[in-house]
């Protein structure tokens, strides 16, 4: 009798269909969101704007402010819902006038190179013999000091450490692979003497080079072939001018003051601070969730809208922006009405420390006062490190959602989204959201040239994003946030980590 009843059983459960424990995928409005984001795209125009015409967006310059206003209209333009700017205190903006740098003894030679952020200006056109400060030791840098006032200065030794290699990208091999520890105890090494050695001698550079003060400060870059890595911050009143040189031109210089060869620069700095405004500002927007139980709860993908100045912010982050306003667009022109509200936001001061998302975190998310809206808050995705296409998503550790994703790429996974790796990632504003206990997850995006060549420097131009990968990554982006709104449940929390 035993025996029957099995074999009863294991007919029923063979003829039965199998049980679905993958995520819905919603092929229909995957194939509505390929067609709508490939053949309707509107991502270069984002793109075009805010690189070519509008151009470097230091956070709280000009062209921030430009770029703040103009996308702001384009989302409204566009139909989202609630398209809302928040401000939050930064400081003053700058904006560079004029800039040059020349070598005119013993030849002339025009010379590559761009101003740090906030940098002050000379006092206009400094033309000199330049002084040596790298490779001083502390007592020698004050015994100096009497030398440098209005002096033009090379403050650190020969460059030699060129950027020559990009982050490795993770592989679709690579997915299961556990997050290295972030928590392991910090290691004493010979090196720390080193560190606290070059610290110090940057700290007396500073202030013998302040208290001169000098004319202006020429310091190299690990860029190659032209490439200048540029950032910089406000060094308030009292600072002196300072300027990033090519490696290549910094060590001619250098040399030629080894072999006691007179050399003569000519350098000019002109900029202007920004005073009246000290508001930056995130932008919001959003589709609102039609579901009567779950509709307040939140999916959102972001990305920071301001750059550094010495290029158009190309890759870091005019494409990010792009992508997250086209995923969203994409979603409105197919008019979708998803279950939980979706949200595109643009952040703001995030290359002087994620301040944007952190400030958004702290005022809607953080506290005892904000729990119920953190609860509902179900899923962060942010593009920024990288450049489009999309391949997929750092998972930080949380197989539970990294088994979700992978359902979601997989008819994706002709155009290259194919990657639900478990790495974690640093340096960028899903940060803000993990530190609140929110799941967040950076996209991963193409690596090649981008530490080495436009990371922060002078070659993040137009030239280095293609049109197509543009469009690819806001298709992926738009069907990831798609299935985010109108899965049954949200997606699934990971411990809160220390970032």
């Amino acid at each position: 009798m035993r025996r029957s009843v099995l074999l009863l059983l294991l007919i029923v459960f063979a003829q039965a269909p199998a049980l679905d424990a993958q995520e819905q995928i919603d092929r229909d409005m995957v194939a509505r969101i390929r067609a709508e984001g490939f053949e309707n795209a509107r991502v270069m125009e984002v793109f075009n704007h805010l690189t070519n015409v509008i151009g470097p967006r230091l956070t709280n310059s000009p062209g921030y402010y430009e770029a703040v206003d103009w996308t702001r209209d384009k989302m409204i333009d566009w139909g989202f819902e609630d398209v809302r700017q928040e401000g939050w205190d930064f400081g003053r903006g700058w904006s560079l006038d004029k800039f040059s740098i020349e070598m005119l003894e013993p030849r002339y030679m025009p010379m590559i190179g761009y101003p740090r952020g906030w940098s002050a200006s000379t006092d206009g056109r400094l033309v000199s013999e330049p002084v040596m400060l790298g490779g001083k030791s502390v007592p020698e840098l004050r015994a100096m000091e009497g030398e440098l006032r209005d002096a033009i200065v090379l403050t650190d030794p020969l460059e030699g450490a060129f950027i020559r290699e990009d982050r490795p990208a993770p592989t679709r091999e690579d997915r299961f692979l556990p997050p290295a520890p972030n928590n392991a105890p910090s290691r004493r090494s010979a090196d720390q003497a080193e560190r606290e050695r070059r610290r110090e001698v940057q700290a007396a550079t500073s202030e013998v080079t302040r208290n001169a003060p000098a004319g202006v400060l020429l310091a190299p870059t690990g860029g190659e072939h032209g490439t200048l890595f540029v950032t910089g911050r406000d060094q308030g009143p009292g600072a002196v001018p300072t300027v990033v040189l090519a490696g290549e031109h910094y060590n001619l210089v250098a040399r030629l003051l080894q072999q006691n060869i007179p050399v003569t620069l000519a350098v000019e700095v002109a900029g202007t601070y920004q005073e009246d405004n000290i508001q930056a500002y995130n932008l919001i927007a959003e589709i609102p969730g039609v579901d009567p139980e779950v509709g307040d709860e939140v999916v959102m993908v972001g990305a920071h809208l301001d750059s550094w100045h010495s290029a158009t912010g190309a890759t870091d982050n005019a494409d990010g922006s792009a992508v997250a306003m086209e995923a969203l667009r994409i979603l409105r022109a197919l008019d979708v009405q998803p279950r939980r509200t979706i949200q595109a936001a643009l952040w703001g001061g995030e290359e002087q420390g994620l301040l944007g998302s952190r400030e958004y975190v702290r005022r809607h998310l953080e506290g005892d006062e904000n729990r119920e809206a953190r609860e509902k808050f179900s899923v962060y995705y942010n593009l920024d490190n990288g450049f489009a296409p999309i391949y997929g998503f750092y998972m930080e550790g949380n197989e539970a959602a990294r088994e979700i994703m992978e359902d979601w790429l997989e008819p994706l996974a002709d155009l290259g989204a194919n990657v639900s790796t478990m790495a974690q990632i640093g340096q960028t504003d899903h940060l803000s959201f993990i530190r609140a206990g929110i799941p967040g997850f950076q996209a991963i995006h193409e690596y090649t040239d981008y530490d080495v060549r436009t990371h922060h420097t002078n070659m993040d131009t137009f030239e280095r994003v293609l049109e197509e990968d543009l469009q690819q990554a806001s298709v992926v982006m738009a069907v990831v946030l798609y299935h985010s709104a109108m899965r049954d449940g949200s997606m699934p929390r990971a411990p809160v980590v220390d970032r």
